[in-house]
């Protein structure tokens, strides 16, 4: 049973399937109503009097049209009920987070292409290209910009002839990506067009208002990211959609750190540490983990933030990444030196195998020299070698990053004056 059935019956009203294609050809192929008048004799006078009153009463000018540009004239109500059928299931699986099972319904679609060329329905398979592929971004933390930007480039032609259901997931998705490029005019654009028709399907809000949220977020805009998190997580809740309720939850947990309330984020991830014990989501429990060890960092509970970091390691990811410059930062700040020291040994091993990132691994040899006190002119080359990495890393490692920064200018102004006393200051990343 699907959350919401879509129709691509919408297309087939008055002949716009073949007229909307038309268009599109014309287009694309640079080719004028002229040449294939000429081509596929049709009178100009005709043609003329057929598009004042709409084509309604000229199938025979549509239909040679359509021949001319190779687009089917008609479709079996099969093909588009299964086309239908398949992108209702697909989205369904999207909205509740089964990814795999979305996949599944997104495969069969592809499979039906050769029925689907030159047809209307191209319309909603590259839509369902455009939600697969930025949904995907949640499960692999890859973005595939090539599958997006060619779903884009087709549906572009296409939007303000699209069904009011297929026009809303446009926007929808188009303001997740907006927010994936860091492009903040297209996520306020995005945002409020999707905000706008949200009303007219309620069945589809929640996820709707979960993934503007998402979209704010990635510009900064954390006051409207908590605003509509906070109006997605109840009604996901009583869609009985648990697990993208731990991730809007969790969103939100983030969102309070990034405005400065760490009780009410950790009061909001101590629930989903519960959800923990009944997903399957291994990106889930780490985010999720990784969310509360920043909360313990931010109020300098380095021992406990160590734990959890340690416990992404060992037994989520089972392989050093990102939280193991964490581990070796709270290690040393907890005076932990055997345990930070053991790490960064292990670190360099993989380095030099080259089965460790060389940007994480140089922030990882500067904390290495500035809390085991080497010569300052060595800490200060290790920083210039680590702060030349950043750009690569910003958005995962921002909280890191700015540590290094004020533990490196407070070096910095120790050794000139001996007197500096300033406290470090903790932020933390979107995860």
């Amino acid at each position: 049973m699907t959350i919401y059935e879509f129709s691509s019956n919408f297309y087939y009203q008055n002949r716009a399937d073949v007229l909307v294609m038309v268009e599109y050809l014309k287009k694309v192929n640079a080719i004028t109503q002229k040449d294939i008048n000429e081509e596929a004799s049709i009178p100009k006078s005709n043609f003329r009097r057929a598009q004042q009153k709409n084509f309604e009463g000229y199938d025979e000018i549509v239909d040679k049209m359509a021949h001319h540009l190779h687009i089917p004239i008609t479709t079996p109500k099969s093909v588009i009920a299964n086309l239908d059928e398949n992108f209702s299931q697909f989205y369904t699986c999207v909205c509740f987070s089964k990814f795999k099972e979305a996949e599944v319904f997104y495969l069969k679609m592809h499979q039906q292409f050769d029925n689907y060329q030159n047809s209307i329905l191209l319309v909603p398979l590259h839509l369902a290209q455009l939600i697969y592929h930025i949904t995907e971004v949640n499960y692999t933390n890859q973005v595939n910009h090539t599958k997006i930007g060619e779903a884009i480039q087709f549906l572009k032609h296409f939007v303000d002839k699209l069904s009011n259901e297929h026009r809303f997931l446009y926007y929808e998705y188009m303001a997740a990506y907006a927010g994936i490029m860091k492009d903040q005019e297209k996520v306020i654009h995005y945002a409020r067009l999707t905000v706008y028709l949200a009303a007219n399907y309620p069945e589809l809000e929640p996820t709707a208002n979960y993934h503007v949220s998402f979209a704010y977020s990635l510009i900064s805009d954390f006051i409207n990211a908590l605003i509509y998190a906070n109006k997605a997580l109840p009604k996901l809740e009583e869609q009985l959609n648990y697990t993208k309720a731990v991730f809007c939850r969790m969103n939100i947990a983030t969102f309070y750190k990034k405005l400065g309330n760490v009780d009410e984020a950790k009061r909001m991830l101590k629930k989903n540490l519960i959800y923990l014990n009944f997903n399957d989501i291994p990106r889930l429990d780490r985010v999720t983990y990784l969310n509360y060890a920043d909360c313990c960092l931010m109020e300098q509970q380095y021992t406990e933030a160590l734990k959890y970091y340690t416990r992404i390691i060992d037994q989520i990811i089972k392989r050093h990444d990102y939280e193991s410059i964490m581990m070796v930062y709270c290690a040393y700040q907890s005076n932990q030196f055997d345990v930070a020291n053991a790490v960064v040994h292990t670190l360099k091993g993989l380095h030099e195998d080259e089965k460790y990132n060389d940007e994480y691994f140089k922030l990882v040899l500067f904390f290495e020299a500035a809390f085991t006190k080497q010569p300052h002119d060595v800490i200060e080359k290790r920083f210039i070698e680590a702060e030349s990495k950043f750009q690569g890393y910003k958005y995962r490692g921002q909280t890191i990053q700015e540590l290094a920064i004020q533990l490196f200018t407070q070096m910095n102004n120790k050794k000139a004056s001996k007197t500096s006393k300033s406290p470090l200051t903790d932020d933390i990343f979107l995860a």
